[in-house]
């Protein structure tokens, strides 16, 4: 008697932890989902589209960014695509046979004015 007492008492909790793993797993993948996918608005003005573009090399280049600098005399709304292409000038530091040097490139993005996050990345060396 005293045998199936414990195993009762025990099934409450032990169902209650599978359903907290279940539901912080579903939450877990929900979550990460989320974060990898871009969110997409209207971009308005080359400004807004700017904005996802400069992201963009902060997360490519990370802490070995120098410097970005936008390309207005190159950076345009094609309206017959409905497409802002945007230009930085980025500075990067690089290591180089154990010397540190810096290195120019320009990043070309490619932002949608009805999607609104970059479509195309491309980092040209000059």
């Amino acid at each position: 008697m005293n045998n199936a007492k414990n195993a009762k008492s025990f099934k409450i909790p032990l169902t209650f932890l599978i359903i907290l793993l279940l539901a912080i797993g579903v939450m877990a993948v929900y979550f990460n989902a989320a974060e990898t996918e871009p969110t997409a608005f209207f971009a308005r003005s080359i400004d807004d589209a700017s904005y996802d573009c400069e992201k963009k090399i902060a997360d490519k280049y990370g802490e070995t960014l120098l410097s970005k600098t936008f390309d207005e005399l190159s950076s345009n709304y094609n309206s017959r695509k409905h497409q802002y292409i945007i230009f930085y000038w980025i500075s990067i530091q690089e290591v180089i046979d154990e010397i540190p040097m810096m290195k120019d490139y320009l990043a070309k993005c490619i932002v949608w004015e009805k999607i609104g996050y970059v479509s195309d990345f491309t980092i040209i060396d000059p």
